[in-house]
C-alpha cells in the first residue's frame, strides 16, 4: 500500500517508517512545506496529488510556532479535516490518541467501556479529536489509544530519553512504585497500528502493561536488560493506575522484551 504518513518524523512516526518498509508499503511523510497543517484548504489537492490508499495520522503539537490556537487547530482541526476526506474518498483513516483523554482523578485500568474525563490541556484535545474523528468516519476510521513509548535507541519523548535527562540531571531517576503506566515498546506500537488499517473501523488500546508493572519496576528492567545502569529511586509520589485493556490489538507484553518483568 501507499501510506501517507503524518508526523512521520518523530518517535513514532520514525518506527512506522521502519514497520511500513519491512511489510513493503511505500511510506509517504506529511510534507509540512507542501500542505500547512493548520492550512486545510491546500490539504485535499496535496493528498489527491499523492493519491494514498491509507492515511496515518500520528502528528502531535510538539513544537509551537506561536501561531494562534496552535494546539488545537493541529490536534484537531486538522484531524478532523483528515477523517472528512478520508469518509469522502474512502480511505481508511488510522488516528493516534492518548491514554491521557483520562485524568488521573479516577484511575484504571481503563477498557473500551470507559467514560473519558480529560478537561483541559492536550488529553482534552484529544478526547475532542477522538469523538470527531468517529463521527466523521464511522466507516473508515481507526482511534487508536496509545500509552508512553520505550524506544531504547531514540531521543524525544520517550521513557528512555526521559530517564537519560534525568540521569544527565540529577544522578537518578525518581520513580513511583505506585504509578502503572500505559506503556508499550514503540516497534510494538508501529507493527499494530499498520495492522489496524485492515481492521474494523472504530476504538482501540493498545498498552503492553497489561501485568501491572510499576514504573519503578520497568526503569529497572530497562537498565538491565539494556545494560544502562541507571540509579532508581523509588517512591510513592504518584498513585495511579493508567492501564489501557483491550485484548483485540495483540500487543506482546512488556515482558517480552524486559524479561526481568514476567510472572
Amino acid at each position: 500500500m501507499k501510506l501517507l504518513v503524518t508526523g512521520s518524523s518523530g518517535t513514532l512516526g520514525t518506527a512506522v517508517n521502519r514497520a511500513a518498509v519491512a511489510a513493503g508499503h511505500q511510506f509517504i511523510g506529511w510534507n509540512r512545506q507542501a500542505a500547512d497543517p493548520l492550512t486545510p484548504a491546500s490539504h485535499p489537492a496535496y493528498i489527491d496529488a499523492i493519491a494514498p490508499d491509507a492515511i496515518l495520522h500520528l502528528a502531535v503539537a510538539a513544537t509551537s510556532t506561536g501561531r494562534d490556537n496552535e494546539g488545537w487547530r493541529t490536534t484537531v482541526d486538522w484531524s478532523l479535516g483528515l477523517a472528512d476526506y478520508a469518509a469522502q474518498r474512502g480511505l481508511p483513516l488510522v488516528f493516534t490518541s492518548t491514554a491521557l483523554v483520562f485524568d488521573n482523578s479516577l484511575s484504571g485500568p481503563f477498557t473500551l467501556a470507559s467514560a473519558t474525563n480529560a478537561r483541559e490541556g492536550y488529553g482534552f484535545e484529544k478526547r475532542c479529536a477522538e469523538h470527531g474523528v468517529l463521527l466523521r468516519h464511522p466507516g473508515g476510521a481507526r482511534v487508536a489509544r496509545l500509552g508512553w513509548q520505550i524506544d531504547p535507541q531514540g531521543s524525544g519523548n520517550n521513557m528512555v530519553a526521559h530517564a537519560h535527562r534525568e540521569m544527565a540531571a540529577h544522578g537518578a531517576i525518581g520513580a513511583s512504585r505506585r504509578w502503572q503506566p500505559a506503556c508499550s515498546f514503540v516497534d510494538d506500537t508501529a507493527t499494530a497500528l499498520l495492522r489496524l488499517i485492515d481492521a474494523p473501523p472504530g476504538l482501540y488500546m493498545l498498552d503492553s502493561n497489561r501485568d501491572g508493572a510499576s514504573f519503578a519496576d520497568i526503569l529497572r528492567a530497562l537498565s538491565q536488560t539494556f545494560g544502562y545502569h541507571w540509579q532508581i529511586a523509588e517512591n510513592e509520589d504518584y498513585v495511579y493506575d493508567q492501564r489501557l485493556i483491550d485484548p483485540r490489538h495483540g500487543m506482546p507484553a512488556l515482558a517480552v522484551h524486559l524479561p526481568s518483568l514476567a510472572r
